[in-house]
């Protein structure tokens, strides 16, 4: 099979062609023979539930075998991505090859599903390697699970999975993401976008300072990505003589630009050092945020940490664009607002202008957002910033593990 064949058969153009060049050697070279064993329906009954994905998706997966078992090319590029994604090193990302419809019509997307499940026997395996007990692995699952609506969201109710998001999978294959609760936590070390963090020694109070040329808008505001640097008012933070002199952050997120802060290192001490663990974050799709699912995956993690990779995590952080400033207002009672008020905020980044449309409406094309339908609150929110002329933008939130038991009492806010 050529690769001109390959292409021909599945309806992928030039810009596909152009991807796949990269992988196909490995791909070949490495392919067992005839079909995949996740491309069965046995193994789709026996890994698809562990998703929580709608039953009945299962007639779609049979419809998909039914194809490869007479389609070697569509038998091939479901190696192809399995290997490339989840096997590789490094690993590849393919979120921009097309759907391949000319082969599974509505069932494409299906495919991709079929492929993203083929990972959860290798990520039981990650949890057996490090001694972690299985169920993780299946908590994790349901992670491909909720990727089935953002697909069916930008694809008029079809389900699926986009090949925009396979590549997150690879973090659990690796051993650096674990769902705990009602929240997922990826390990790293401390990020370049958390701020100067001090506390108190004697009464525990926080200084929260700005990085070293960190820059904002007039008003202490994250910039529109489309303003440039140089139209920018920057900030500066300076170690001297065991002092530190910076620009301060209120826990509601707000830098207070003009303003001055000197604090002594005998007094204060720093907080999140850049070779600590500083695990970030990360919410799935599925609701049902509440504060007290919130706090009790915090404190879950925090014994994970201790309990699997004997380290005791001092803060865990989150960047994204769950955690937009403007959900405050907009959404005052959803629990995106309450969870932002619990923890202390911090700005992040610039604004992109169209953060989080793919999570909220599945879609990843040029099209203004106001085309998209907007059914449920979150996307109707959406479309209000929008038409006050508002950029959609990220921020981010960390919490201090000794002080996951306040969560609920805005402690950050009150103190």
């Amino acid at each position: 099979m050529t690769i001109d064949d390959f292409c021909s058969v599945m309806g992928f153009g030039q810009a596909a062609k152009h991807i796949l060049e990269g992988l196909w050697d490995e791909a070949a070279r490495t392919a067992p023979p005839g079909i995949p064993a996740f491309m069965t329906i046995d193994f789709c009954r026996r890994y698809y539930p562990l998703t929580g994905g709608d039953p009945g998706h299962l007639k779609r997966m049979e419809e998909v075998c039914r194809i490869i078992e007479k389609a070697p090319e569509a038998a091939f590029y479901a190696w192809l991505l399995h290997y490339s994604v989840f096997l590789r090193s490094p690993a590849a990302d393919p979120g921009d090859l097309p759907l391949p419809e000319k082969v599974f019509g509505e069932n494409a997307g299906i495919f991709q599903l079929m492929t993203a499940v083929s990972a959860i026997p290798m990520i039981e395996a990650t949890m057996k390697r490090l001694n972690i007990p299985e169920r993780y692995a299946h908590d994790i699952a349901k992670w491909i699970g909720g990727t089935i609506s953002i697909f069916a969201e930008g694809h008029n109710g079809i389900p699926g999975h986009t090949l925009q998001q396979i590549t997150w999978i690879r973090h659990y294959i690796d051993g650096r993401l674990f769902r705990i609760g009602r929240f997922e936590y990826l390990m790293h070390n401390c990020p370049d976008w958390m701020p100067a963090i001090y506390r108190n020694r004697k009464n525990g109070s926080l200084m929260v300072l700005c990085r070293d040329n960190w820059r904002f808008m007039q008003d202490g505001t994250i910039p529109p990505t489309t303003v440039p640097d140089s139209a920018l008012i920057p900030v500066k933070l300076k170690i001297l003589d065991n002092h530190v002199t910076g620009t301060p952050i209120t826990p509601d997120g707000k830098v207070l630009i003009g303003r001055k802060v000197t604090i002594d290192l005998a007094e204060w001490e720093g907080i999140c050092q850049p070779w600590e663990l500083i695990p970030s974050i990360h919410i799935p799709g599925g609701g049902g945020m509440t504060p007290e699912l919130a706090k009790q995956s915090m404190l879950d993690a925090k014994e994970f940490f201790r309990k699997y990779f004997k380290q005791d995590v001092k803060l865990f952080a989150c960047a994204s664009w769950i955690l937009n400033p403007d959900w405050e207002t907009e959404l005052p009672d959803s629990n995106l607002a309450k969870f932002m008020r619990e923890g202390y905020m911090v700005p992040f980044g610039k604004a992109g202008g169209r953060d989080g449309v793919f999570f909220i409406f599945g879609r990843t094309d040029h099209e203004n957002p106001l085309a998209y339908p907007a059914h449920n609150t979150m996307q109707q929110a959406f479309h209000r910033l929008l038409k006050a002329g508002r950029p959609l933008r990220s921020g981010a939130i960390f919490f201090l593990t000794d002080k996951l038991e306040q969560f609920g009492t805005q402690y950050y806010r009150n103190h």
